[in-house]
């Protein structure tokens, strides 16, 4: 009989929030600076950071066999990062979350595609579901007179930052269970953080003390976030985990409400729900026999 581990569960939630905080912290630095620096500097600092807990760990050296697989993932994983920013800077915090909850059906069909999983009927559904959310928060954002280029690329980048992120995680599935935790969260850091500085350094504008603060926040926030994430994923059932995944959403709605005034509409609300209904579904059905696990190490 499967039982509910209250500490991983606990944890998941932790990192989630730690990861939406995050989130409002690159939408409160991208009032100032652009995209590509601020993915720059979380990585710079995520990957210090994680440097750290590597030492710290006495985690070994990764050889090329190790190497290879992650630094194809990074290409993946820049280009979530620079279009979910982008998504954070141009939309409400809420309605960059809600699509970006398009990702686990995403994952569903990544999952058939690149691992050979079986999708069933419910599958079509949850994608129904979630194409019609979709529907409902594109129609409300696209609607506001004199704005339609600016949420269109937000919107657009929302959806494809959804779909570079499933790709990443189903990537990440064949490594979870051969790499130790530090050393998965340091390269994701150090690679992506190399992909994307020849932006980062084309759209520099010179941080005050204070934002290198803010920078530092935010990489600290994402390592941890991800080691949290990786911590209770190694030691409970992965579907179980992920429909905690959807607090995030209220995460949003918190911090949008107390850091930027952000209302959400009753269009974005319904639509998420549609969204999240649709994502559950593919979590609950479209799983592998078996789920790998994951060795963490000390």
């Amino acid at each position: 009989m499967f039982r509910f581990q209250v500490g991983p569960a606990l944890v998941a939630v932790t990192g989630i929030g730690f990861l939406s905080v995050m989130d409002g912290l690159v939408k409160h630095a991208a009032t100032e600076h652009a995209v590509g620096q601020i993915a720059t500097m979380r990585y710079a600092f995520g990957a210090l950071v994680a440097y750290l807990v590597f030492r710290a760990t006495r985690t070994p050296w990764p050889n090329r066999a190790t190497l290879t697989p992650h630094a194809w993932r990074s290409v993946v994983v820049a280009l979530t990062s620079l279009t979910f920013f982008y998504s954070l800077a141009s939309l409400p915090l809420a309605v960059a979350l809600a699509l970006s909850f398009t990702s686990p059906i995403f994952i569903a069909l990544f999952a058939a595609v690149i691992l050979g999983e079986r999708p069933g009927r419910s599958i079509f559904v949850a994608l129904v579901l979630g194409f019609a959310g979709v529907l409902v928060v594109l129609w409300n954002e696209l609607s506001h007179t004199g704005e339609e280029a600016a949420n269109a690329l937000g919107l657009a980048a929302a959806l494809g930052a959804a779909v570079t992120y499933a790709l990443s995680m189903v990537v990440l599935k064949s490594r979870a269970a051969r790499d130790p935790l530090p050393t998965i969260v340091l390269l994701q850091n150090s690679f992506a953080g190399v992909l994307v500085a020849p932006l980062g350094i084309a759209q520099w504008t010179a941080p005050t003390g204070s934002e290198i603060f803010l920078f530092l926040g935010i990489g600290m926030l994402g390592t941890a976030g991800h080691l949290c994430m990786a911590w209770a994923y190694g030691r409970a059932d992965a579907s179980r985990l992920g429909v905690l995944e959807y607090t995030a959403f209220v995460w949003a709605l918190f911090i949008g409400l107390l850091a930027f005034g952000e209302i959400p509409a009753i269009s974005t609300l319904v639509g998420a729900a549609l969204i999240v209904g649709g994502a559950l579904i593919a979590s609950r059905r479209a799983r592998p026999a078996r789920e790998p696990e994951v060795e963490i190490g000390p």
